[in-house]
């Protein structure tokens, strides 16, 4: 088992969490990457990631929406999650890419290279860029649950406006059970009836959990939970 600490009346959990997939997650926060930065025009909701015509909350906090390269998606455990990206306006076409600024992961960009992201809004050309990935700024905001095409028997629940990448979701049904996580962004469990509230347990890449309860099962709707992943000191944040 891996060793306990807890913070603020949250759990970290330092080891067990999936290695593969927790330590390239966390290297997306703890090194930078330069890539190119291109455009794919407004994007009008949808998405690899789910969202629908309006992203989470977070979502207004930053510059763009964007598509992030396939390397680095972790198979949409990125979706959902805040990038810092500076730029000199370096290299070919109309459109500079200039500054710093946040954007937010709400799609998949199936061609782009690691620390390529293409930009979810009209423009032009090739621009060299560098990446990181940071906390969301989610200031007091907790998590959201949405609900996609499930009942009692099949539950399809998406993490939405969180701090942080949410690795790992389990639910609480005649004990913990692991939910299996889906390319776009969601989490599946099938093992019901799950009727009345039921409570999850989510696991951040970081090695944070959190419990929320979520009312009832229904279908196609967002629930607003009641926690948030605390602020990780050792993480960049916005």
């Amino acid at each position: 088992m891996g060793m306990l600490s807890a913070v603020l009346g949250f759990t970290f959990i330092v080891s067990g969490l999936g290695a593969d997939t927790y330590e390239e997650a966390l290297n997306l926060y703890r090194s930078t990457f330069h890539g190119d930065g291109t455009y794919y025009g407004d994007a009008g909701g949808g998405g690899t990631c789910s969202y629908g015509v309006q992203n989470p909350p977070v979502a207004r906090q930053v510059k763009y929406p964007v598509a992030l390269n396939r390397p680095q998606f972790l198979n949409s455990v990125m979706c959902g999650t805040c990038w810092k990206v500076t730029a000199s306006g370096h290299g070919l076409g109309n459109n500079p890419i200039r500054g710093e600024f946040l954007v937010f992961v709400d799609d998949l960009c199936p061609g782009c290279q690691a620390g390529d992201l293409d930009f979810g809004v009209d423009g032009d050309g090739r621009w060299d860029i560098t990446i990181q990935a940071v906390q969301c700024p989610v200031g007091s905001g907790n998590v959201q649950f949405k609900f996609q095409g499930s009942n009692p028997w099949y539950l399809k629940l998406q993490v939405q406006n969180s701090r942080l990448a949410v690795h790992k979701m389990e639910i609480d049904h005649n004990g913990w059970q692991p939910m299996k996580h889906t390319s776009d962004g969601f989490f599946v469990f099938n093992s019901g009836p799950v009727n009345g509230s039921f409570r999850v347990r989510l696991t951040a890449v970081n090695g944070a959990q959190i419990i929320d309860t979520i009312p009832r099962v229904e279908s196609d709707s967002v629930f607003p939970g009641q926690n948030q992943f605390p602020l990780d000191t050792s993480l960049p944040h916005a």
